[in-house]
C-alpha cells in the first residue's frame, strides 16, 4: 500500500442529453492540486432618469464557473511507487537526478498524446445529441454535473520525436444544475420550497426524489441544494428540501 493511502483519482462521465452516462469515463492519471469554483449574483443596476439611491434590484443567480488543471506526463517522475518514506524518496530523487527527456530508448516512446485526445474530446460536437456531452465530474465530496466551456492545452515537455510528452490541460466549465434548484439553494426558506421531507430508515435519495418529481435524475441537484457530502447514507431524521420543477408545479 502507498505511505499515501489509498489514492482516489478524478474521474469525468460523459452524459447524453437525458442525463446518462456514456462510454468509458476518463479516470486522470495526476489529480488536480486543487480546483476554483467563482459564483456570481446578477442585479439590475438600471434607474429611472432624475432619481438617485435605488437599490439595486436582485434578478437571478447565475451558474457558478469551475476551473481545475490537469497534468499529463509521460516521464515517469510522477509515478508514485509502494515503497516505504526512505525508499520512495530515494526513488524519486534517483529519477530527477537520472531523467533525461531527450534519451533515445523505449521511454522515449512515451507520450501524453491518447490522454490529451481524450480530454479534446470532450469538446467535440456530437452529432447524435446536436451539442458537446455534457458532463459530471467526481471526485471525493465533489461531484459536479457541468458543460466545458473552455479548454487551454499548453504543451510543456517533448521527447526526440517530436511527440508531447507532459501537458497541462486547463478545464472552465458551466455548472448545469437546473436553475430551480440552482435558485432555491441561495436560501432555504423560499416560499418556494413547497416540499420538505423526513428521512425515514430505508429511504435513499434517488427513491426519495422520486416519489416527489416522479422522476429519480434530479437527485444529485437535490443533494447539492441540501449540501449532502455524503447522499449515499441518509441519517433517518434528516430534514430535506425539494424544490419544485416546472414539470411537478401542476401536479
Amino acid at each position: 500500500m502507498s505511505i499515501l493511502g489509498e489514492l482516489e483519482k478524478m474521474v469525468i462521465y460523459k452524459l447524453d442529453d437525458k442525463g446518462a452516462r456514456q462510454g468509458e469515463p476518463i479516470t486522470v492519471t495526476i489529480n488536480p492540486e486543487g480546483y476554483k469554483e467563482t459564483f456570481t449574483v446578477e442585479y439590475n443596476q438600471d434607474q429611472e432618469a432624475n432619481s438617485s439611491g435605488k437599490k439595486p434590484k436582485f434578478v437571478k443567480v447565475k451558474p457558478g464557473d469551475f476551473t481545475f488543471k490537469l497534468l499529463f506526463d509521460a516521464t515517469g517522475i510522477f509515478e508514485i511507487v509502494d515503497l516505504d518514506l526512505t525508499e520512495t524518496l530515494n526513488s524519486i530523487a534517483a529519477d530527477i537526478a537520472g531523467f533525461n527527456p531527450f534519451q533515445d530508448d523505449e521511454a522515449s516512446e512515451k507520450n501524453v498524446v491518447d490522454e490529451i485526445n481524450k480530454i479534446k474530446e470532450l469538446v467535440t460536437y456530437k452529432g447524435d445529441i446536436h451539442k458537446p456531452y455534457e458532463l459530471e465530474v467526481a471526485w471525493g465530496s465533489l461531484n459536479l454535473k457541468c458543460f466545458l466551456t473552455k479548454l487551454d492545452i499548453d504543451y510543456k515537455l517533448f521527447n526526440t520525436k517530436g511527440y508531447p510528452i507532459r501537458a497541462v490541460a486547463t478545464l472552465t466549465c458551466k455548472d448545469s444544475t437546473a436553475d430551480e434548484l440552482r435558485e432555491a439553494s441561495v436560501n432555504k426558506q423560499s416560499p418556494d420550497l413547497t416540499h420538505v421531507r423526513q428521512v425515514k430508515e430505508g429511504d435513499t435519495l434517488p427513491l426519495m426524489t422520486y416519489r416527489i418529481y416522479g422522476d429519480s435524475k434530479y437527485y444529485l441537484e437535490v443533494a447539492r441544494v441540501n449540501n449532502l457530502l455524503n447522499f449515499r447514507n441518509l441519517e433517518p431524521g434528516t430534514e430535506l428540501f425539494f424544490p419544485p420543477l416546472n414539470k411537478t408545479q401542476s401536479a
